[in-house]
């Protein structure tokens, strides 16, 4: 095994699933890299906590760039926050002492992660059971469905 690919949302499971991909890595020597996708349909629920017609409200009656509820400000800020949440993380991990790579996408994160791992060769994924929020509950892990059923290497999911 040369790389192993960690998928974050930053939530409790997502932590599990790190813990178990550094663990896994350096029991290897294998690379490692923690991956989070920005979905840019979820801006709203993600970075400013409003429900999206509120959101929209207020994105669609402010100038541009000066206001906090700006779509370019907001897509801005969201990407800091990630990248922030990143090293963060990939900080922890490295209590485990485990050499980490971070990358930052944006798009469908299934889709992401699938071509993500694709294109550098991944040997093994690893992610959590299920996303932040109820609905991620209640869709059962859909990006650990998709990911699972889509990918050309082995996936490995971890229960929080």
């Amino acid at each position: 095994m040369k790389h192993i690919l960690v998928a974050t949302d930053f939530s409790e499971t997502a932590a599990a699933a790190l813990a178990q991909g550094a663990e896994l890595a350096k029991a290897t020597g294998a690379k490692l890299t923690l991956i989070h996708v920005i979905y840019a349909e979820k801006i709203s629920e993600t970075l400013l906590g409003l429900d999206a017609m509120e959101y929209l409200t207020r994105a669609l009656n402010a100038p541009p760039e000066q206001s906090p509820y700006s779509p370019t400000l907001a897509a801005k800020r969201l990407r800091a926050t990630a990248l922030q949440k990143l090293v963060e993380a990939a900080a922890t991990a490295g209590g485990r002492r485990v050499a980490m790579e971070t990358a930052l996408a944006e798009g469908r994160p299934s889709d992401e992660i699938l071509a993500f791992a694709a294109r550098e060769a991944v040997d093994l994924i690893v992610l959590g059971t299920h996303g932040r929020g109820a609905i991620g509950k209640a869709l059962i892990g859909s990006v650990a469905d998709h990911v699972i059923r889509q990918a050309e290497c082995p996936v490995m999911v971890v229960r929080k």
